[in-house]
């Protein structure tokens, strides 16, 4: 999903929101916020909003109906009360998510932890906007007290070493990543078995190739590769300009490894989707005869293919693992990790610390020869 499409969904959320998060919304618009993470943070304001009046917290017939003043009602174990609500509700993921991780019990718990503290995160960000923003009227804060202050994240029970030997099993490390790229670029044509899917192959290749090399080339997100126009990119430097979470601005340093299948891609960019002059995504697709930006679902999709065929179906935030494990095992450095991936602090990095890797394991087999 684009920042244009997000923020269109998002619209068509908060119109039905109360007057006081409406302003929340233009309170981060304005700072710049990221319109994905914006509706991502609005469709857990409207879950929580449904929860508020199906457990009497509210008695609004509507969500715009609930009040300033129900909200100040709230306290720490109400809100505690909405946190168990959100690990015990099955609906929290889409059931094709569900079932994928009903697969790998391992998996589960991690994932819904994640997307529990995703709720928790929304919710932290609205009540500190509603503490810190003061009422023209009265001179007074909107919520005179943080009650979401005192609400804890959601614990993970698994230590990093645990999670880093999970991650490593779905990560394209050393020669691997290389590999990767010329599997797309020279064998994987020798798998397809139709005349068609061979022709749709050979149109979007170099495509495929420049995304999954900017992947690896860069670690960014798939929100900020699907959001790259073309003036972003500059392979003179080896720098590209990315929109980050949060709103801000960014220049990361792209690897040697995706200059050239960049280069190669704006040569026939044109040539093979023919956009109009207006059209400034980096990636295109063509789509009712037209020349548009592509989806993040195409691209996952695309990854998630080539990667299965490769070797293990992965996505595009397993790239992103991969070259932040890859440039850790380089620099041993977090900082340096944490500052190309885009990340605020280290926190985010440190499971990278706890990924074996090729030179911990020579390490301990050579320990005692």
């Amino acid at each position: 999903m684009n920042q244009q499409e997000a923020n269109r969904r998002m619209e068509e959320e908060i119109q039905f929101f109360p007057w006081f998060i409406q302003n929340y919304f233009r309170k981060k618009g304005g700072d710049q916020y990221s319109s994905i993470t914006l509706y991502e943070y609005a469709k857990e304001y409207r879950r929580f909003l449904n929860w508020l009046i199906q457990e009497g917290f509210s008695s609004a017939d509507k969500l715009s109906a609930v009040t300033l003043a129900e909200f100040a009602n709230l306290w720490p174990e109400d809100l505690e009360f909405y946190k168990a609500h959100l690990v015990k509700a099955p609906k929290i993921l889409k059931e094709s998510t569900q079932k994928r991780l009903e697969e790998n019990d391992q998996s589960l718990p991690l994932r819904q932890n994640a997307t529990v503290q995703r709720g928790i995160t929304a919710l932290r960000s609205l009540f500190n906007y509603l503490n810190d923003a003061v009422d023209r009227k009265t001179g007074k804060p909107y919520l005179e007290n943080n009650m979401m202050a005192k609400v804890a994240n959601v614990k993970d029970n698994k230590t990093m070493a645990e999670r880093g030997a999970a991650i490593e099993k779905k990560l394209f490390l050393d020669e691997e990543a290389i590999d990767f790229l010329d599997y797309i670029e020279h064998r994987y044509i020798d798998t397809l078995e139709t005349r068609q899917a061979i022709t749709a192959f050979k149109k979007n290749q170099l495509r495929d190739l420049a995304i999954i090399a900017l992947f690896l080339g860069t670690g960014m997100r798939l929100s900020e590769l699907v959001n790259m126009n073309v003036q972003d990119l500059d392979l003179a430097t080896g720098e590209a300009r990315v929109y980050r979470k949060g709103g801000k601005w960014d220049m990361v340093v792209i690897s040697s490894i995706a200059l050239e299948f960049l280069t190669n891609y704006l040569a026939q960019r044109e040539q093979l989707y023919q956009p109009v002059e207006t059209e400034t995504a980096l990636f295109l697709t063509r789509y009712r005869g037209k020349a548009k930006r592509i989806a993040s679902g195409a691209v996952e999709a695309m990854v998630g293919k080539y990667s299965e065929s490769f070797k293990i179906k992965i996505s595009p935030h397993k790239l992103r693992h991969s070259v932040a494990t890859q440039l850790y095992s380089k620099t041993n450095s977090l900082v340096q990790v944490a500052e190309q991936l885009g990340q605020s602090g280290t926190s985010a990095t440190t499971v990278y610390t706890h990924i074996a890797g090729k030179q911990k394991r020579d390490a301990m087999n050579d320990l005692w020869t």
